[in-house]
This record gives structure tokens, C-alpha cells and sequence, in this order.
């Protein structure tokens, strides 16, 4: 017995160790480089939209200082100098410069220097210069010789104001946004406009692109100059457009964008081992499933083979007993060795054969009841599209009292119909519904029909099937209805009585008689037996013809007939019962 324990688990132990190592290596490998490149992609695509963002954002500031062109004193300022008045100059252009301050929450500071004269006006801290001199800096000059250019970025730098605002209350680094405002005519520069906008900013928008500390972002200009940079990576000396590269440790990827000539590099560095993260993750995830699974393996290897035995002989006697149809075998005397176990295993399956023997009539009868459920629930769309359409042409006409007579004869069938696991009802129950019914006819076609229906009140308490009538009504309203007709020449009648132990429910209308082809049809549909089919048209005789077998087999009878005088006969005959019927 050691020696089946032995091999048993040695058996488990190995099949499951030897494919979760396998498992481990290849996932690794395999997710490594498929994570790598999903990683990327996810990159690439979230770095576009980053740059995208980034373009709009320039974009919209250099869009700022062109309001100074719809401002016809400042630009008649611009062009042709101060004028006779210089306080009412300065006022003017003080004026517009604050303005434009207060329009933008990000700009720190704004100075406007007109080259005429070299005078400079600066706002900072809610707060105008007054005029003063000043020369144009290294990159306003830079811009002035650059006839292609109207903008130029400057790299981040501290902020210094450009006029004495008194000491700086925070220190900041900028990006200074230097707009050139030419001359509409002849393009003649007339003034520099310098936005200064705090790093932060752009450092904000990098930092949605981030997904991981470790991960570094940059957005660069030409000639290398550094506008934001976010992480502890080093920011590359070399840009490719859109392009990918790597060192093996790293993986750098740049877009870039042109702005008025000029190209804009945003990049993004990625460390490889956050890359392949989700693939050492998830190998180690398999690893530590394929030990618990060894350990549970184990013990259920060691605790089977301890149970897995049981006398053959006994065994035998037990298999021919059953082979003879005695079902009630006994194991409770072989013992605890491994074919015990094995004998114990045998009974729970011989009981589990009987079981499932005792369930196939369970089913059977279960099945029974799912086909009457789906033959009601077949009937409901046939009559909602009826109301619905009733109400629908009535409420064209603008006949709101009608609609609203409709619409309560309809809730009241609704909620009859709500219910498709109740199959059986009480009679009473049933002439309610084909009276909602009627009366919900009787609104469309008023004084065009008459609906006798006579059944004894003490038949109202015996249970009938679910929706045997209302069908028949409506069959009558199909097919045997006459819109021009009179009252008398469209009938609907309905009566029960009790035969013997049975009772009869008899539905006749009036209408024209049947050919002998069109009897032939209706007989075919209704007498088909092919389970899966059904009138396309919705339920119909068919349909209550079989609820009634379903649920009375062959002691339910329905009969068809045509009348000499014309119409349509219909005599149900099923055993009359107060306490319901199995389905």
C-alpha cells in the first residue's frame, strides 16, 4: 500500500511541477514581449494625444496678443507713434495691456515693447509699469532677425520682471512666449509682446502623461531648448520625429509638432523593467498557483491512496448484484485500505445513477411545464400589438378619452398577462379577461358586434387553463368580423356547462363558411406535430389546443366545426377540477 501512495503522488507531484515550470518560462518570455509592445503602443498613442494637447495650448496663447490688432488706438499707437498726448498714450496702451493681463489666469507677467522708441510697458502682479526704456533682449532680437517667424519660445528661465514691481513674492521659472507684431501692410515690425508662462504649466500637462514616477518627460524646442522637463531621466542631445529607441534598459519615445516653422519635440522615457512588469507579475502569479495547486495535489494524492482500497471478491458480488437490478449494494464492512476507498467511490456513484434516474422524471415533468410557459408567453406580443395599434390610430385622431379608455382596458390585460409561470387560473378569472377584452373591441367598433357569454356562476371557481377564450374572441375579431356589418351579423358567443365529469366550454361565431381548402389549412396547422412550430402569424388554435393536452393529455378534446349557417364552431371538453392540475 506504501508503494501505491508512493507512485501516486510521486505521478501528481511530477505532472503538475514539470508544466507549471514550463508554464512560468514561456509566459514570461511570450507576455515579456508582448507586454513591452502593448506598453509602447499605449505610450505612443497617449504621447500623440499629449503633443496634440501641447500644440492647441501654444496655439491659444499666441492667439492672446493678436486682440491688440482689434484695438484700433493701440495699433494706431503702434504704428505711427505717441501722438500729441503721451499721458493719454500711455493711459491707452496701459489700458489694453492690463486687459490682456486679466484675460488669462496662467500668464505671470507681460511686456510690450514698441520698437519706435524703444518704450516698454510691463504688467505683473495685477499691477501696469508706467513707460520706461528698454532694449530688446537676446532672444527679442533673435525674433527680429527671423523675417519667417512671428513667435519664438524661450527656454525656462527665472522670472525677472521686466520693470521695478518691488521685491518678487514667489520664485519661479518661466517660459517666455515672444509675439511679433508686424505691420498688416508692408509687415514692418511694430512691437514685441513677451508672455511669461509659468513652467508649472507645462510641467502639468507632462505630468498627465506620466504613469509612474520612475518615468521621465521632456518638451524641447530647436537647438535644445528646454521648455519642461519631469523625471530624473536625462534629456536626449538628438530628436527624431515620431520616433522609438532604445539602449536596452531604457526605451525613448518622441512626437513632435511645427508651430510657425518651427519643430517641437515632446518624449517620453520609459524604463524597461515597468514595461515587462505585468509579465514577471503574472509568471509569478502562475508559479504560485502551480505550488498551492503541488501542496492541495498532495495532501489529496496522500488522502486518496490511503482510501483507495477495497476486496475485489466483494467488489464482484456487488456489480453482479446490481447487474440483476438490486440497486441497494453495501461497502460499510471493507475496511479502510485503498480498495475500501474504492468501493465506497462505487456505492456513491450506484446512488448517484439512481439518483439521476429519479431526476429524469423530475425533468420530464419540468419540460412539461417550460412548454406551456413559452405557448402562454407567445400569446402576450400578439395582443400588445393590437392595443398598441388601436391606441396609436386613435391618438392620431386626437380622441384623448378614448385613448385613455384604452389604455386602462389594456393595464387591466397586461397584468393578467404579467405572469407567465401562473398556467392555470380559475374560470372566473378567464371570462374577466375576454370581458376586458370585449369591452376594449367595444371602444374601437362601437354597436358593431355582439358577445353573448353564458356560463353558470358555479363553474366559476373551477381551474382551466391560462388564455383558452380571449384567443377565440380575438380569432372571431381576425377572421370573422365584419366592419360594415350590423350588431346581429356579428356575433361572438360563449357557454359552458358540465358533462358528467367533464366540462365543456363551446365558442361559435359568425362569418362566412369555409371552403374546403381553407378547412383543410386550419386543420393542417392545428393537427401539426412538429413541437418547434407555430403559426407566424402569433397564437392561435393551435396554441390552446396543445395547453390543453400538455396539461390534460387524452382526456382533453378540442373539436372544430363549421356551421351550415356559417361561422366558426369550437367545443373544448376537458376534466372539470377545483384544485388545479399538475403541469
Amino acid at each position: 500500500m506504501n508503494s501505491i501512495r508512493t507512485k501516486l503522488t510521486g505521478m501528481i507531484a511530477l505532472t503538475i511541477i514539470v508544466p507549471v515550470i514550463l508554464a512560468t518560462i514561456v509566459s514570461f518570455w511570450y507576455v515579456k514581449d508582448r507586454e513591452r509592445e502593448r506598453g509602447l503602443e499605449m505610450t505612443e498613442w497617449s504621447l500623440e494625444r499629449g503633443t496634440r494637447q501641447m500644440e492647441r495650448y501654444i496655439s491659444d496663447l499666441s492667439r492672446l496678443p493678436t486682440s491688440l490688432y482689434a484695438d484700433r488706438d493701440v495699433l494706431d499707437i503702434l504704428e505711427y507713434g505717441p501722438g500729441l498726448s503721451l499721458r493719454e498714450t500711455e493711459i491707452e496702451v496701459r489700458r489694453a495691456l492690463l486687459a490682456m493681463y486679466l484675460s488669462r489666469e496662467d500668464v505671470a507677467q507681460i511686456q510690450l515693447l514698441m520698437l519706435e522708441d524703444m518704450d516698454s510697458f510691463a504688467a505683473y502682479k495685477m499691477k501696469v509699469s508706467p513707460r520706461s526704456k528698454k532694449e530688446p533682449s537676446v532672444v527679442q532680437q533673435q525674433l527680429l532677425e527671423n523675417p519667417k517667424s512671428r513667435v519664438l519660445l524661450e527656454a525656462s528661465h527665472p522670472l525677472i520682471p521686466y520693470h521695478d514691481f518691488g521685491p518678487i513674492m514667489t520664485q519661479e521659472d518661466v517660459v517666455t512666449l515672444h509675439f511679433r507684431l508686424d505691420k498688416i501692410e508692408t509687415d514692418e515690425p511694430l512691437a514685441i509682446l513677451s508672455l511669461d508662462i509659468p513652467e508649472n504649466l507645462f510641467i502639468g500637462q507632462l505630468a498627465s502623461l506620466q504613469n509612474n514616477p520612475e518615468e521621465s518627460l521632456w518638451f524641447v524646442g530647436e537647438d535644445n531648448r528646454v521648455f519642461a522637463h519631469l523625471g530624473e531621466g536625462e534629456i536626449p542631445t538628438s530628436f527624431q520625429p515620431r520616433s522609438i529607441s532604445t539602449d536596452g534598459k531604457h526605451h525613448q519615445i518622441t512626437k513632435t509638432f511645427e508651430f510657425d516653422h518651427q519643430q517641437f519635440y515632446v518624449g517620453k522615457s520609459i524604463p524597461d523593467e515597468l514595461l515587462t512588469e505585468p509579465a514577471s507579475r503574472t509568471s509569478f502569479i502562475i508559479l504560485l498557483v502551480g505550488i498551492v495547486s503541488l501542496i492541495l495535489a498532495l495532501i489529496g494524492a496522500t488522502y486518496a491512496s490511503m482510501k483507495l482500497t477495497t476486496p475485489i471478491k466483494t467488489l464482484t458480488s456487488n456489480i453482479w448484484r446490481i447487474e440483476q437490478g438490486d440497486m441497494t449494494v453495501s461497502f460499510d464492512s471493507l475496511g479502510n485500505d485503498e480498495f475500501g476507498v474504492l468501493g465506497r467511490q462505487f456505492k456513491r456513484m450506484i446512488e448517484r445513477i439512481d439518483d439521476l434516474i429519479q431526476r429524469e422524471y423530475k425533468l420530464a415533468l419540468e419540460n412539461r411545464t417550460n412548454e406551456l410557459r413559452t405557448l402562454q408567453a407567445q400569446t402576450n406580443p400578439h395582443f400588445l400589438f393590437n392595443a398598441l395599434q388601436s391606441i396609436g390610430t386613435l391618438a392620431l385622431k386626437g380622441e384623448g378619452k378614448t385613448v385613455y379608455r384604452l389604455i386602462t382596458q389594456l393595464s387591466s390585460m397586461m397584468r393578467y398577462t404579467m405572469h407567465p409561470e401562473e398556467s392555470m387560473v380559475t374560470l372566473k378569472r378567464e371570462i374577466e379577461h375576454l370581458n376586458s377584452y370585449i369591452r376594449l373591441q367595444d371602444v374601437r367598433f362601437p354597436n358593431q358586434f355582439q358577445v353573448i357569454v353564458s356560463i353558470p356562476e358555479e363553474l366559476h371557481e373551477l381551474i382551466v387553463p391560462k388564455m383558452i377564450l380571449q384567443p377565440l374572441a380575438e380569432n372571431f375579431f381576425k377572421h370573422g368580423f365584419e366592419r360594415d356589418g350590423s350588431a346581429l351579423a356579428n356575433r361572438f358567443e360563449v357557454t359552458a356547462c358540465m358533462d358528467h365529469t367533464s366540462l365543456v366550454i363551446r365558442c361559435e361565431n359568425s362569418g362566412r363558411s369555409l371552403t374546403a381548402e381553407e378547412w383543410e389549412r386550419v386543420m393542417s396547422r392545428i393537427e401539426q406535430s412538429d413541437s418547434t412550430f407555430y403559426d407566424t402569424e402569433g397564437t392561435g388554435l393551435r396554441n390552446i389546443r396543445d395547453r390543453l393536452m400538455l396539461n390534460y393529455n387524452r382526456e382533453a378534446k378540442f373539436m372544430l366545426a363549421t356551421p351550415e349557417t356559417g361561422g366558426f364552431r369550437i367545443v373544448m371538453r376537458f376534466p372539470a377540477s377545483s384544485e388545479g392540475v399538475a403541469s
